[in-house]
């Protein structure tokens, strides 16, 4: 192993080195340019953007430029400043080298670069690539991604793949195309072709999630967007974590795409997608309240994304803000695809929506399209079912509630109201056993123990019917229907009584009646019914001021028949015959009507009667078993009237969103920055050789011994 130079040698070394360097180089002030420096500039400056030392080579470059311009200088240092990101410095230069090959190119692919697409394209527009034409149309495709014009970018995206098919990244464009424009399976086939080449090994696996997404192979999804994740690349973080949300969604994991779009949100704030996605999620575990948060933050940021319209209108529909949700649904008009199995919850929400605002016609096309895309949905049957009963149309009222029930047939709600309908029809029989087993699945129901208490009236079972009733209102119940049904079951009590002579009970049952009305009328003064039933009362008392007094509160079609029938039973034929004829305009289908009518003819127009077969006929339209016409004092039918309330159908949200597939980032520009060299041209010298340096050894003299340095000797110490 060498020994190390002391000191004083390599003092002597350097001294040596410097006057060798002085006399044949001199100082570096004193260097002159030769012809070639430029040329050897540049050529150091490509060196050194080629080990990414940008800074290093753009001041290599001005130097050579302040020495002598040139457009390759001025080209080479334009690349440069684009890599170091001053795009508008780098635009500045090629402006002036117009004419330079490629220099428009690049000028083009540097706006993009900034942001400036628009007018980025322009220029690629115009642009000729000659030999980096391949490179032009790549980077037109990449703008038009940017831009979301895909049907252009997979137009110069195939151009570019024939020209070079073997180049990866440009099918990667290719692939990225196909994406946005929702054709995901030769999406995923361009993707897969992809997946062997090193350099896009990072960027495939969440395209590939994207594409199964679309094809909502959503199993397949997670797994990619997971093993990606797991990689430990961080590149595309976060667009995995929303790929996978996405994913889970479509399987119906709605708590756990909370968490994960929660993570995406975490990545980009202000991501729209994300955001909405989140609030579909919360949407669907039906937390309403967080999901409109999401919402509204997203639509802040995004006024017009139909998207965030969509859920809010689904939401505010659920919230009870049909207005508000209607106005939400305007302003989504494109997403409401007719053929999306995954739009069947937001057209159920529309068409209940337009019910809720009477908006009848308009409910049903849209919860026809809700059955028609997923069959197995009770709500969208049973809402059609209420536009029906609303419009008064009885057979397609039971027919839809039947299929709703067929679907759902724990359902007590629409058992009682199939109940209700029956009554109405007067159909006792299939009421009762509807409201049984309403009451069978939900025994607290109580708009089927009234209709039950109903039913068991008319079929005669009138002490079971007040047990039902007082058992009801004793517990606390106090509305007014309930008053006004057992007013009228009291009041076929007294009847009752009246029939056995029983004259003492019946008074009882009289006055109790009356108490119920009138405990119906200050519950509820909107609710009339009371005064045609109270008029039947005072008629039964033969207090027949107080009963034309009564019907005349509430003159409805049946408070016209009875009307007809005081007057009738009162000797006034001609007054009885008016009101009856009356009430026939109004419903001639009334076989009520039509037989009290016929009583009236019978008994005081019998000549009349003989021509109007019309008339003769209806003698049998009234059942004998009838509890009105059983319990008829005179022989003709009053009507009285039942008040019952219709169950408002309450089914949970099923809610689902079709899935957003996020748009891949495109990939990078690729600017025509094949940095240009210069010649070296080496001109031979003919300066005089340096004359050669004799080095001559020289003894360094020894240092002085100062005369502090004594020789005075220790004395030693015995």
């Amino acid at each position: 192993m060498p020994k190390l130079l002391r000191p004083a040698s390599v003092l002597l070394c350097f001294i040596v080195f410097q006057s060798i360097a002085g006399k044949s180089f001199g100082t570096v002030s004193d260097l002159k340019p030769d012809a070639d420096s430029v040329s050897r500039l540049n050529n150091t400056a490509i060196k050194l953007a080629r080990n990414k030392n940008y800074s290093g080579a753009l001041q290599l470059l001005q130097r050579a430029s302040a020495g002598r311009p040139s457009d390759t200088l001025l080209y080479n240092q334009a690349i440069i400043l684009s890599r170091l990101k001053r795009y508008e410095e780098a635009n500045q230069l090629l402006q002036q080298i117009p004419a330079f090959p490629h220099a428009q190119a690049n000028q083009g692919i540097f706006f993009c670069m900034s942001g400036d697409v628009k007018v980025g394209m322009a220029l690629l527009e115009t642009a000729s690539g000659g030999k980096g034409a391949d490179k032009v149309s790549f980077n037109r495709a990449v703008a038009h991604l940017h831009a979301g014009e895909f049907e252009e970018a997979h137009r110069l995206a195939a151009e570019v793949v024939r020209m070079r098919p073997g180049e990866a990244v440009y099918r990667l464009v290719k692939g990225d195309a196909l994406l946005g424009l929702g054709k995901y399976r030769e999406a995923l086939r361009a993707y897969e072709a992809a997946e062997k080449e090193p350099e896009l090994t990072h960027m495939l696996p969440v395209r590939i999630g994207n594409a199964l997404l679309g094809l909502k192979q959503y199993e397949e999804a997670a797994e990619k967007f997971t093993n990606y994740l797991l990689s430990g690349d961080r590149t595309f973080q976060a667009s995995a974590r929303f790929g996978l949300a996405n994913a889970l969604y479509g399987q119906k994991e709605f708590t756990k795409a909370v968490a994960e779009y929660r993570r995406a949100v975490q990545f980009r704030p202000q991501w729209i997608q994300a955001r909405t996605g989140l609030g579909n999620a919360l949407c669907s575990i039906r937390d309403y309240r967080s999901a409109r948060i999401e919402f509204e933050t997203a639509l802040a940021l995004d006024p017009d994304n139909q998207h965030i319209h969509l859920g809010l209108g689904v939401v505010s529909h659920r919230q009870g803000l049909h207005e508000e949700a209607m106005e939400h649904f305007a302003q989504a008009p494109d997403l409401f695809n007719e053929k999306e199995k995954d739009l069947a919850d937001c057209f159920l929400s529309r068409g209940l929506t337009h019910l809720e605002l009477n908006q009848l016609d308009t409910a049903l096309v849209n919860l026809n399209t809700a059955m028609r895309l997923n069959k197995d949905h009770p709500a969208a049957y049973a809402g059609a079912s209420e536009v029906y009963r609303k419009k008064d149309s009885y057979r397609y009222t039971l027919v839809y509630l039947e299929k709703a029930i067929r679907l759902s047939p724990q359902n007590d709600r629409m058992l009682t109201n199939k109940g209700n309908m029956y009554l109405k029809s007067g159909n006792m029989e299939e009421a009762y056993d509807n409201f049984s087993w309403a009451l069978h699945h939900n025994r607290l129901n109580l708009n089927a123990l009234n209709g039950l208490s109903i039913s068991l009236l008319e079929k005669d079972r009138i002490e079971q019917a007040e047990s039902v009733l007082d058992s009801v209102i004793n517990r606390g119940h106090h509305k007014a229907f309930l008053y006004n049904n057992r007013g009228i079951v009291r009041s076929y009590l007294a009847l009752k009584h009246e029939k056995q002579k029983d004259f003492h009970n019946a008074k009882q049952y009289y006055y109790r009646s009356v108490r119920d009305y009138e405990r119906s009328r200050d519950l509820d003064s909107t609710h009339k019914t009371y005064f045609n039933n109270l008029g039947n009362v005072y008629k039964n008392t033969e207090e027949f001021d107080k009963a034309i007094t009564s019907y005349l509160g509430h003159l409805d079609k049946s408070a016209i028949n009875n009307l007809g029938v005081l007057y009738a039973r009162n000797g006034k034929g001609e007054f009885g015959r008016h009101y009856l004829d009356i009430a026939m305009t109004i419903d001639s289908a009334s076989m009520v009507y039509q037989f009290n009518r016929y009583k009236v003819y019978k008994e005081y127009f019998k000549d009349s009667l003989a021509k109007r077969p019309d008339i003769i006929q209806a003698q049998n339209l009234m059942p004998t078993n009838s509890i009105s016409s059983k319990y008829s004092k005179d022989g003709y039918i009053n009507i009285y009237l039942y008040d019952y309330d219709f169950d408002r159908y309450e089914f949970p949200g099923d809610h689902y969103f079709p899935v957003q597939t996020d748009a891949p980032t495109p990939p990078d520009y690729r600017p025509l920055d094949d940095l240009l060299s210069m010649e070296i041209i080496v001109t031979p010298s003919k300066a005089k050789a340096p004359e050669p340096i004799r080095l001559t050894s020289k003894r360094m003299p020894k240092p002085r011994r100062s005369r502090l340095a004594g020789s005075t000797k220790c004395p030693k110490i015995i």
